[in-house]
């Protein structure tokens, strides 16, 4: 059993540091926390929680500190500064901050293992909360009581924001891109209401980039940086403890001809090649191959090494089967929008699903291979979760792949009416397996749309249009208590002017728009001067940082435009070699 006693002291320092600076009740309070059992419980709970099994360690619980490579975060500047390794919250410079990830990088691992570095700085309490679970009360309440729970007392919110006042907390906010759509805009106001009332409180979200948290203008956002070449072999080391095998494949990545290693850049994307080339013993040839080989390679990873053996499939249907009951059961989740689903409704989806591909199964069989066999889905309580969301998104879109062309184009026609964002990562995946049909009925309509759009119907973009669109994206301040202030953006549009193409073209400009730098005034200079101004244009803000900035923001979106209807063009182009007669095929 590891000694703990050094990581107990110092988790407790922060409680004395409090409990000498008051008086009163508050001390009294603060001496029924800072007793050794109560510094011992308050360990073993954050320590439990930094415990976790992943897709290469199924069968129990680690801490992450023996198996996790720490990734690589840069600051979202026009010149990114240098990248660091967080082992803790301390190399933030500023105290409220956004680390944004793609799938797979291990967005929620890295918070978990933030939380294990934050017990052993001696200064904060880290406080580690999935913000999908604030449901039906305020984000601070579900703080207060999570943080109540953790000093095993009854809900004190004077106590919460004692220490959240101080600087004592660290507060570790997982997947806002999680959170309930409907939810949303009131997460967002009450994240930056507690971002003014505790300015030294430590805040980290985490979030998918292009999610609303974005616009939080009182945090810092960062991005993990992809995992590189050079990653791999220490990354291979930590996860597997096996030198041998690490060295294997380390090497066999860095001599492969194919692309394979320039799409390893994830730790979930890294792990899941450790385990196809643990069974197959080589390298996939791209993408595709990789993740539509996975689901066999997983449906007998834990039988290759047994000739002969075959594990007990309760469902008693072949590989082939079972994924496409699977691929439909995925396609069923996201169209719910579920990534945690009750047992019922899961059985219910299992059903429906089976119903659907035409394959005799029993539904509950089914549900228990995919746990206990791939194990893509697992047991949480009485909810089943998806491994990673990337799994459900991708056999989704391979679901929709395998349709008729009829089927298919209903789809995307669907989704190419405002429903995109639902589907934002199966869009990704289907552009690549499901190209011709991706680009055809969803890509080039929608761009088309942007295209329209931005130049007011004009084949060509003029500087007026580009002017319009800056005005039509607008910051809105309102007072978020006696001494600060709120601010979000707002896009002046109509229900049908919302595109997907033209939401990427709005991430781009925002980044362009609220970059800082030394030699310019701030993005808020024009709130600053006029105290009354409660909004102002992306247009206005541009001038207010200066009339070169300005002008650089308008070359700049117009620099945009040309890239967008170059794409489209290619897009075109190959859409016609691909559909244009040829003698090729004719065998008359």
């Amino acid at each position: 059993m590891p000694d703990f006693s050094l990581a107990i002291s110092l988790l407790k320092k922060p409680i004395d540091e409090l409990f000498l600076a008051s008086d009163g009740d508050v001390k009294a309070k603060l001496s029924t926390i800072r007793t050794a059992a109560k510094a011992k419980m308050l360990h073993k709970k954050l320590y439990e929680t930094q415990r976790v099994k992943t897709i290469w360690h199924t069968d129990r619980p680690l801490s992450l500190s023996s198996f996790f490579y720490p990734v690589q975060i840069v600051r979202n500047d026009p010149v990114p500064p240098s990248a660091i390794r967080l082992k803790n919250l301390d190399p933030f410079k500023d105290n409220h901050n956004i680390i944004f990830g793609t799938v797979g990088q291990g967005k929620s691992i890295l918070m978990r293992y933030l939380l294990g570095g934050e017990i052993k700085t001696g200064t904060r309490i880290p406080i580690f909360v999935e913000l999908r679970h604030v449901d039906g009360k305020t984000l601070r309440t579900f703080l207060a009581e999570k943080f109540s729970n953790l000093m095993g007392i009854a809900v004190d919110a004077e106590l919460f924001c004692l220490f959240a006042t101080a600087g004592k907390l660290s507060l570790l906010l997982d997947g806002f891109d999680e959170v309930e759509p409907g939810n949303v805009s009131q997460l967002m106001q009450e994240i930056e209401e507690m971002s003014f009332d505790f300015p030294d409180c430590k805040m980290v979200l985490t979030s998918r980039p292009d999610s609303n948290c974005k616009h939080l203008t009182n945090f810092h956002s960062y991005r993990i940086q992809p995992l590189e070449l050079n990653d791999l072999g220490g990354f291979y080391k930590k996860i597997t403890k096996d030198k041998a095998f690490s060295g294997r494949i380390y090497s066999a990545i860095k001599s492969s001809p194919t692309k394979i290693r320039e799409l390893i850049t994830t730790p979930l994307l890294a792990t899941l090649l450790a385990i196809s080339y643990r069974s197959a013993q080589k390298i996939p040839l791209g993408f595709a191959e990789f993740y539509n080989d996975l689901f066999q390679i997983l449906l007998i990873r834990h039988d290759a090494s047994k000739l002969g053996w075959r594990r007990h499939r309760k469902s008693k249907v072949d590989d082939r089967q079972i994924q496409q009951i699977f691929e439909a059961f995925c396609f069923s989740t996201r169209k719910r929008q579920l990534n945690s689903i009750d047992y019922e409704a899961a059985y219910d989806m299992a059903v429906n699903s089976i119903k659907e591909v035409g394959i005799d199964a029993e539904p509950q069989s089914f549900l228990d291979d995919i746990k206990k066999i791939t194990c893509l889905l697992i047991e949480e309580g009485n909810k089943l979760s998806f491994v990673h969301a990337s799994v459900q998104e991708f056999f989704a879109a391979r679901y929709i792949k395998t349709r008729t062309d009829m089927v298919a184009r209903r789809f995307y026609s669907q989704v190419l009416e405002k429903k995109w964002q639902q589907w934002n990562e199966e869009l990704v995946f289907l552009k690549q397996i499901d190209s011709h049909r991706a680009m055809k009925y969803f890509f080039m309509p929608d761009i088309e749309k942007a295209r329209k759009y931005l130049s007011g119907g004009e084949d060509t973009l003029k500087k007026s249009a580009v002017k319009k669109y800056l005005s039509g994206l607008t910051v809105v301040r309102r007072k978020a208590n006696q001494t600060s202030y709120k601010f979000w953006v707002e896009k002046v549009r109509g229900e049908d002017e919302t595109f997907y193409s033209l939401h990427q073209f709005d991430t781009q400009v925002f980044a362009k728009m609220f970059s800082s730098s030394p030699s310019l005034p701030h993005w808020n200079a024009g709130f600053m001067k006029n105290p009354s101004c409660d909004q102002r244009s992306y247009l206005e803000i541009s001038e207010d940082r200066g009339v070169e900035f300005a002008s650089d923001v308008i070359i700049y979106v117009e620099r945009l435009y040309v890239e967008l209807v170059t794409e489209l063009v290619r897009m075109q182009d190959l859409l016609e070699k691909h559909e244009e007669a040829s003698d090729f095929m004719d065998i008359t």
